[in-house]
């Protein structure tokens, strides 16, 4: 997959982006969510596209509801494993074997590209394993899941409620692309050392 040059239209930004692309989209207000969400909605309108969300309770199910509002019947969507829900509960490695799972199913389905829409932020229950530490071996491994399949990961961080480590070493630190003042850029703050636990 390394080196693609099939692109998806990002739905954020006026942007394309390619398959097998990581990038953070840091938000703060209802409108930034809700152009975080025209990402996995471009998917989800697609019938040859496979989605996956992710993240705590509150945001998962907030996301729903705009896609409901927006007219579209999840239990089709759901019980045909085209748009597959994971939540926030597991450690980095169980996450990313669920990630993996999941993507695989996607491509042996036939899905053309793979949406991942992740949300970060704190909910109402604590950051699992090792809290921060975890998340940043999360976003390391996305990064190599990603090279792997036709996908594209996106990743949502509420800047409101995340703390300044999970900003600069999750966000900024972990993801080789970023959604800047309305365009998609390559993200000069990105850790190209990191060690990836999923390498």
């Amino acid at each position: 997959m390394k080196g693609s040059l099939a692109k998806i239209a990002l739905g954020i930004t006026d942007d394309e982006v390619r398959l097998g692309s990581h990038l953070i989209h840091f938000w703060h207000t209802d409108a930034e969510f809700e152009r975080g969400v025209r990402f996995l909605e471009l998917g989800i309108a697609d019938e040859s596209e496979y989605c996956v969300l992710f993240g705590h309770n509150e945001a998962n199910e907030r996301v729903l509801e705009i896609l409901r509002t927006r007219g579209y019947g999840l239990g089709r969507i759901l019980q045909e494993r085209r748009l597959v829900i994971l939540r926030r509960e597991s450690s980095a490695s169980e996450t990313l074997a669920g990630i993996d799972a999941a993507f695989s199913d996607a491509v042996a389905k036939g899905a053309t590209a793979i949406r991942y829409l992740g949300n970060l932020g704190m909910g109402q229950a604590q950051l699992p394993g090792r809290g921060a530490d975890e998340i940043v071996d999360l976003e390391n491994g996305a990064t190599a899941l990603a090279l792997r399949y036709p996908c594209v990961i996106v990743c949502m961080y509420d800047v409101n409620t995340v703390s300044g480590r999970l900003v600069l070493d999750g966000g900024f630190g972990t993801h080789p692309l970023a959604v800047c003042r309305g365009a998609l850029r390559n993200n000069p703050y990105y850790a190209t050392d990191n060690k990836s636990i999923a390498a």
